[in-house]
């Protein structure tokens, strides 16, 4: 289970790369149904506490990676935003050819 979850965190690091959130969020989803299963059957292990915090780890990392991917999109429609705000005004100047 714990393999599965480790590739599951890699495969959603992978869509995010790739900008297919709809896959991301999918296997989001199921990586957590997998953790969830886990904890529920080995909740009493002692190595589960180690398991746990590589997990930790992958999921801040794809924290950080969403929040950077996140901070590119609203720049990206901050500029277009500006810039149709630019032609919209350049336009009704009458400056058109």
């Amino acid at each position: 289970m714990l393999r599965v979850i480790l590739e599951l965190t890699d495969q959603v690091q992978a869509a995010i790369d790739a900008g297919d959130w709809q896959r991301a969020q999918s296997l989001e989803t199921e990586r957590r149904a997998g953790l969830e299963r886990l904890v529920a059957e080995h909740a009493t292990r002692a190595d589960l506490g180690t398991a746990l915090t590589a997990l930790a780890q992958g999921s801040h990392r794809l924290i950080g990676l969403v929040e950077h991917h996140k901070r590119r999109v609203l720049r990206e429609a901050a500029t277009v935003r500006t810039s149709h705000a630019g032609a919209s005004a350049y336009e009704a100047t009458g400056a058109t050819s």
